[in-house]
């Protein structure tokens, strides 16, 4: 791709606002380094997109300014009538009427009242198994008893 294309192209404007891949701000970086016409180009578009955000600017208030470069004084506590403190007072301790309080003999009664339950869940998980296999053994004999009952064999 020869120079002008590149320019035509718009590489020059993704490279000034920061939208060209990393292999395109490479490339881009080592033709600025090879042809002074492109770093000329840069030049041109970097002053014409400086233009353009200057024209539709607004500045600031003047009293923003002077209180930005107003120095802070910390250490000023004295609050007269006339002045106020300087400084704002954050309450970090919560309010302890806001919160319900729980004992906490309660948490090992929750513990002894879930392990409780586990216990029973097991244990019933257990005893269906039981029944069920006690169940199979019925229907097993049950069938060895027909089938010996359909074959007529003498005792």
């Amino acid at each position: 791709m020869n120079l002008e294309e590149y320019i035509k192209n718009g590489m020059v404007e993704s490279y000034v606002l920061g939208l060209s891949t990393p292999d395109e701000k490479e490339e881009m970086e080592r033709l600025l380094h090879d042809h002074p016409e492109l770093q000329t180009e840069l030049r041109i578009v970097e002053n014409t997109f400086h233009k353009l955000w200057l024209e539709d600017a607004y500045p600031p208030p003047i009293e923003l300014r002077q209180r930005t470069l107003q120095p802070y004084n910390w250490a000023d506590t004295s609050a007269g009538p006339e002045k106020k403190p300087n400084y704002t007072f954050i309450n970090i301790a919560p309010n302890q009427s806001d919160f319900i309080t729980v004992h906490k003999v309660w948490k090992w009664i929750f513990i002894a009242a879930f392990l409780l339950f586990k216990l029973c869940l097991f244990t019933a998980i257990y005893f269906y198994f039981k029944y069920r296999q006690v169940e199979e053994r019925q229907i097993e004999r049950e069938k060895v008893r027909q089938e010996y009952q359909n074959q007529n064999i003498p005792r």
